[in-house]
């Protein structure tokens, strides 16, 4: 199996100071680059990334270009790949809640089965409270979780939120412990979808 890592609010030409959300982990009252969206996407691909291998599959880390350009490498390797293929889009979130979520796109029957995986591991494995998988689409409030994985092809794609950024219940998954820990559950989502695929 192949899987993509996405590294989004990163390596954007037309926005280098993105770093996606951002909130005072440490509570010293000031907003650092250490507690940046994109800087804790990078530690949770990693993560991702070295129990993926271990568990002996294959992976592509993505961290530049526009999303839709992106999209377009992503099909591109895809086409020379056989086998089963995913692709998450990673993010952290903000803005008051108090879940994981893992988006699909709507109409992917797959995409609901693999976001239901890594949303049972995260609760399983990360102790993560409250996971949610949502639908997304263009037409309503999950459009910005839509547009991070429109376009992608072959590959199930993802748009992953596994924690809140601003919510004190999940400050724990901020700290090095805490990200090998959504990195081994989020991987082990993946797996638990392939051994069921």
């Amino acid at each position: 199996m192949l899987v993509f890592l996405d590294r989004q609010h990163s390596g954007q030409i037309r926005r280098l100071d993105s770093l996606g959300a951002v909130s005072d982990l440490d509570g010293d009252g000031v907003e650092s680059i250490e507690e940046a969206e994109a800087i804790w996407t990078g530690f949770l691909s990693m993560e991702i990334e070295k129990s993926l291998r271990a568990l002996g599959y294959h992976v592509i880390p993505i961290s530049d270009g526009s999303y839709q350009e992106r999209h377009e490498r992503v099909n591109k390797m895809s086409a020379n790949y056989e086998g089963p293929q995913v692709y998450l889009a990673l993010h952290f979130n903000a803005g008051g809640g108090n879940y994981g979520s893992m988006f699909y796109d709507h109409r992917s029957g797959a995409g609901a089965d693999l976001a239901s995986h890594i949303c049972d591991a995260l609760e399983d494995l990360a102790g993560i409270e409250i996971t949610k998988k949502i639908p997304c689409s263009p037409a309503d409030w999950t459009k910005h979780a839509y547009y991070t994985i429109k376009g992608v092809g072959r590959p199930v794609a993802i748009c992953s939120e596994p924690a809140f950024l601003d919510f004190d219940g999940h400050k724990e998954y901020f700290t090095p412990q805490g990200i090998v820990k959504l990195g081994f559950a989020i991987a082990a989502g993946i797996h638990n979808w392939r051994r069921g695929a």
